[in-house]
């Protein structure tokens, strides 16, 4: 059995017609907006760290996460403040 799927195409390209041009179908009908925190660049550091340290750090993230705090990125921000300040390293 075939089905034409045309029209899936044609409102597809009309949605996103729409979207570029910032109107909807329905000019009284609510529209979600998105926003997004503007994060700080960030760089990427390979080292490698003991299974207990990895799990108990996983573990801290996805309670974070349930709880909606902090990210991966900013808890280990926060871990490498820690230590910056405790070897008295500032923050360059």
């Amino acid at each position: 059995m075939s089905r034409n799927a045309d029209w899936m195409d044609e409102e597809d390209e009309r949605a996103e017609e729409q979207a570029v041009k910032g109107v909807t179908a329905n000019s009284h009908a609510p529209v979600l907006v998105k926003k997004r925190e503007q994060e700080p660049p960030r760089a990427t550091k390979g080292f490698y760290i003991q299974e207990s340290y990895s799990r108990s750090f996983d573990r801290l993230v996805f309670e974070q996460k349930m709880a909606k705090g902090k990210k991966a990125p900013e808890l280990a921000e926060e871990a490498i403040s820690l230590l910056l300040e405790k070897y008295g390293v500032p923050l360059e």
